[in-house]
């Protein structure tokens, strides 16, 4: 008796469920469960605005009292102006009632920032999967829209036992100038990375390694910022390496942005990212910052050595850092350039590929 109870209660609750905001017409609904996974959320708002539709962006809102979750509002400042945009902060139980409720119908379209296998049974009912473009992270995501376009992903994945998502990649954080860098060779280059404890993601000890061979070859004329928490920065690199710990959207975003180089830091060893999307990747395009990344990484997101910098063994690393080092600016301004026109393809990609998920979609 005690399960069809609950199920009273739950739909009695969900009768009176009433969004806390109106639903305006033409919008899309953008919505992430996780806590994480935020930094793709501008890039697709950018694309959804581009395609004339308001958008509700709705959050899992932060049970501390310091509100230090990953996703944070610093997310959407670029759209602050834009009245089109609105992020909507929720507790779990009330995006549940949310996707739940007959509100969902107000909606043009929805788009889920993350698919997972468990997402159905935690959240989805299936009215609301059938109006839904999903993003998957994972090649090994399988699901009855597995073959439709309505599956989309960042990157260029290969799925086995079903067609590959289409890429909407998502990598605007905003309008940020290209960068020259200072040419002479006794100017510091700077580096910027994030810091991981998970290795499999992004591995410090890489840049350790590096920093060991270019001391070992007198190079110093060089400052790495790592940004997030993770591995301990030895005390011995100090000198070189800035460990600035947690910094929120905006600190963050103005760190990377000063920076001449990005370090993926992905072990070659995790060779999971040949086929699944990285962070390190909208961050390249999103902020014209060359990567400098490992080669077999390179292909599925569409970096090459016109826009990027890249080797071919994590040996190898210290003497791509030390090649950033004695770049030329013209050399770099050529990079930079490249990598640019590579993003502006990409997001003209991007966007006709959203379009027609969107249309898919219903």
């Amino acid at each position: 008796m005690i399960v069809p109870v609950l199920k009273y209660l739950y739909y009695k609750l969900l009768s009176k469920f009433r969004t806390p905001f109106p639903i305006r017409e033409n919008s899309v609904l953008l919505i992430e469960f996780k806590s994480f996974h935020g930094e793709t959320l501008p890039g697709y708002i950018k694309y959804l605005l581009d395609l004339g539709y308001n958008v509700d962006v709705v959050l899992r809102k932060s049970k501390t009292a310091d509100n230090r979750d990953r996703n944070d509002h610093g997310l959407f400042s670029c759209f602050s102006a834009n009245s089109k945009v609105r992020p909507i902060f929720l507790f779990a139980q009330d995006i549940n009632l949310l996707v739940h409720s007959s509100a969902i119908f107000s909606y043009k379209h929805i788009v889920v920032n993350t698919f997972y296998k468990e997402i159905k049974r935690d959240y989805f009912p299936g009215s609301f999967l059938l109006k839904s473009v999903c993003v998957v992270h994972n090649p090994d995501v399988i699901d009855i829209f597995s073959n439709t376009h309505k599956m989309v992903s960042l990157i260029r994945m290969v799925s086995e036992n079903k067609n590959s998502p289409i890429v909407v990649n998502a990598h605007y954080f905003g309008d940020f100038e290209k960068k020259s860098k200072k040419g002479n060779e006794s100017a510091v280059t700077t580096f910027v990375t994030l810091n991981s404890n998970i290795l499999s993601r992004r591995n410090l000890n890489l840049l350790f390694n590096a920093c060991d061979k270019l001391y070992e070859k007198e190079v110093y004329n060089f400052s790495v910022k790592v940004i997030g928490k993770g591995i301990p920065v030895p005390e011995r690199f100090r000198s070189n390496i800035h460990d600035f710990g947690f910094l929120n959207f905006q600190q963050m975003y103005a760190e990377i942005a000063s920076s001449d180089f990005f370090l993926a830091l992905i072990d070659q060893d995790n060779t999971e990212y040949i086929n699944k999307a990285s962070g390190s990747y909208q961050i390249g395009y999103g902020f014209l910052k060359p990567l400098v990344l490992h080669r077999q990484f390179s292909e599925a997101a569409g970096f090459s050595e016109k826009n990027s910098v890249l080797y071919n063994s994590n040996n190898d690393l210290a003497d791509s850092m030390e090649n950033c080092i004695r770049m030329s600016n013209d050399d770099y301004c050529n990079v930079v350039d490249d990598l640019e026109k590579s993003q502006n393809d990409l997001y003209i990609m991007s966007l006709d590929n959203l379009r027609k998920a969107l249309n898919a979609a219903g």
